[in-house]
């Protein structure tokens, strides 16, 4: 493919056909290997479907070239499409099918990265509202969610995990929801603790070490509404306590 565009390039620059600087560039990109863009591309076939046939004669030129013998009223044979001009014909309509495509695959990974660029900047903190026990393990909690980006996002769960060692102890739980650009939501969840875990650290009789401790974030998302995506962050549980304390800056942008 890449000596076919450099062949087109070829011909173009020998015709003097269209910007023959950037022409140049592109044959010395198509040599270098190197990629061509999308609009390159467009710009080299508009030139090439352009381009005059040489080998075709005008219709107009074989009709006044008759001998001055011959009569007016002579009846001109039907014209009958030749075999190359109907390839022509199919490799046209095969570039503009092909064009078609690469439009539409620009549009579906600009769309996928727009949406995972939403969820990948989701916002969340805790809600200063009251807190209500469902069991000796478990209490109902809310946390205010926030979109920052300027694209509405949907996500499915949010989730906080804490560790010590490699079991978990604790566990968060919010229920997702869908987010309009620059707005918050107030969302509730579930706090579980995992009695078994925390009984287990207990007959150890060992003096709880914090920097044993971990805490994983996790926001999951379809994409396109059913690809599974997720935005997963680890902290040491030192650091996630003094985030939650003391947010840094931009650490919640919809309002204070």
């Amino acid at each position: 493919m890449s000596e076919d565009l450099a062949n087109k390039i070829d011909e173009l620059i020998k015709s003097q056909k269209g910007d023959i600087e950037r022409l140049q560039n592109i044959l010395t990109a198509v040599k270098n290997g190197e990629p061509v863009s999308f609009e390159d591309h467009q710009y080299i076939e508009n030139l090439t479907e352009n381009q005059p046939q040489s080998s075709q004669v005008s219709n107009d030129s074989i009709t006044d070239a008759k001998p001055e013998n011959v009569s007016d009223n002579t009846v001109p044979s039907p014209e009958i499409p030749t075999q190359p001009e109907t390839k022509s014909a199919k490799r046209m309509s095969g570039k503009r099918y092909a064009s078609v495509g690469i439009i539409v695959a620009i549009i579906v990974v600009a769309y996928v990265g727009l949406d995972i660029y939403a969820v990948d900047s989701l916002q969340f903190r805790p809600h200063h509202g009251q807190q209500v026990a469902i069991s000796d393990t478990e209490l109902s909690i809310q946390t205010d969610a926030c979109n920052p980006s300027y694209f509405p996002v949907t996500f499915t769960k949010y989730e906080i995990d804490a560790f010590y060692n490699s079991d978990i102890i604790e566990k968060a739980t919010v229920g997702g929801s869908t987010l309009s650009p620059k707005s918050a939501a107030i969302l509730n969840g579930i706090f579980a603790i995992n009695k078994q875990a925390v009984t287990k650290i207990g007959q150890e009789n060992t003096t709880f070490d914090p920097a044993r401790a971990t805490i994983t974030t996790s926001v999951s998302a379809p994409i396109f509404g059913f690809i599974p995506y997720t935005v997963d962050q680890k902290y040491a549980a030192v650091d996630f306590q003094e985030r939650i304390k003391n947010p840094p800056p931009g650490t919640f942008d919809c309002y204070p």
